[in-house]
């Protein structure tokens, strides 16, 4: 029979180790559970991070990024000093913030150019818009892109017709000073086109003066000049016309202009049009106009354009695209596709496919045909080209040998001058 003092010495021992067992397993167990919980939280981490793209492969961002998520995860890696989100994870998420920066990057510098919703700034040079338009291409979403683009174009679009504008104005107040009598409806009309044209502030407020000035000039001897300029134009005409020639008139008839504008005016209130500028096509007489409203009346910008060829119907439409150089572009013309009518720059079968386009391929050059998606590549003569639409209706201003349906066709010369003066968004009106 053993010692009580080495039985009790046993049971302290005994014990002992057992509480040193039991304080392993309770640590191994802590262990388990915070490896367990790293193991589980890097996995969300993992998919939050891969659920931002649109494409991860390519690098695609999604349109709209999830950022209180994005926000959560970058404190997370902050206040857990690298522990807890393992390394892998901590690069990837560098990598979406810094493509995230750089997209808020371009987005901050298109949004620099804007003074306002109407203008643009006065640092605005042809060197920034090129260099941004260079940066934009940078982002890999179509969405984002375009959205980013056609905010540039509209920059670029104000900066040019801002610069026509005071090249115009310039001049005409110039020659206004040097001869009073210089100043023609037709020359008023376009100062005032010109001046409402001008998208930046500090150019206008230079030109306001002088334009209320010619405006007050003509408005109190527009009678008396319509009459000296009409005369003075059929005088030279005789004068300068060769005897052994039959006369002919001059041919700039300001009242033949007067009357045909008041026609185009009452057609156009009838139609229920109020903008400053309407894009009129005639297609009784193939006359073609961008025309200004100058004292509650329409009157031709530039003179008129003859079309050699129209197949249109009456009605109104929305020039929705000046096209320079549309080799790359598309259009979507599936009729049943809430994108109808939509331009896509840069066009491929990805981006189409988020707008809800399956099977874009095709080689149709007649766009009333090709669907779901009109390719500008297969169609050389719409490469460069006006184009507009209603709900129903796409359609074409071009230059070029082939006729098609909802089409005018024009001069080169003249499509290059109307596309100058032209802007995205008015009222094209076919009477």
């Amino acid at each position: 029979m053993k010692d009580k003092k080495d039985l009790k010495s046993r049971t302290k021992s005994e014990h002992y180790l057992l509480l040193s067992a039991g304080i392993v397993g309770a640590f191994t167990a802590i262990i388990f559970l915070i490896m367990l919980s790293r193991g589980v939280v890097n996995a969300v981490v993992t998919s939050k991070i891969s659920s931002q793209y649109q494409d991860k492969e390519l690098e695609v961002l999604k349109t709209k990024l999830d950022y209180p998520t994005l926000n959560f995860v970058g404190r997370i890696i902050k206040v857990s000093d690298n522990y807890v989100i393992t390394p892998s994870n901590i690069k990837k998420y560098n990598e979406l913030e810094s493509y995230i920066k750089a997209r808020k990057l371009r987005n901050k510098e298109v949004d620099k150019l804007y003074d306002g919703k109407n203008n643009y700034r006065d640092d605005v040079s042809s060197q920034k818009i090129n260099v941004l338009d260079k940066s934009l291409l940078k982002e890999k979403n179509q969405d984002v892109y375009q959205k980013l683009r056609n905010k540039l174009d509209m920059i670029q679009i104000w900066f040019e017709q801002t610069k026509d504008a005071d090249q115009y104005l310039t001049k005409t107040w110039q020659e206004f000073n040097d001869d009073k009598s210089s100043l023609s409806f037709k020359k008023i009309s376009m100062v005032n086109t010109y001046y409402k044209l001008i998208k930046n502030k500090t150019v206008k407020n230079r030109w306001n003066e002088a334009v209320d000035q010619m405006d007050q000039y003509f408005s109190n001897h527009q009678a008396e000049s319509s009459r000296v300029e009409a005369a003075k134009q059929e005088l030279n005409a005789l004068r300068d016309a060769p005897l052994t020639q039959q006369y002919t008139p001059a041919k700039v008839d300001i009242v033949t202009s007067l009357k045909f504008s008041s026609g185009v005016s009452d057609n156009l209130v009838q139609a229920g049009v109020t903008g400053k500028n309407v894009l009129y096509f005639n297609t009784s007489t193939n006359k073609l106009a961008l025309m200004t409203k100058v004292n509650s009346r329409y009157v031709a910008e530039n003179g008129y354009i003859n079309v050699t060829g129209s197949q249109i119907s009456s009605g109104k439409y929305t020039i929705n695209k000046l096209i320079t150089n549309g080799d790359n572009d598309a259009l979507i013309t599936d009729s049943n596709n809430s994108n109808f009518g939509r331009y896509v720059v840069n066009a491929n079968d990805d981006g189409l496919e988020d707008l809800d386009v399956t099977n874009p391929e095709n080689t149709t050059s007649d766009y009333n045909s090709a669907t779901p998606v009109f390719w500008l590549k297969n169609n050389s003569d719409l490469t460069k080209s006006i184009y507009f639409s209603n709900d129903s209706t796409l359609g074409f201003i071009y230059t070029g040998g082939s006729s098609y349906n909802n089409s005018l066709q024009i001069s080169s010369a003249d499509l290059s001058s109307l596309m100058s003066e032209l802007s995205t968004g008015i009222t094209f009106y076919v009477n």
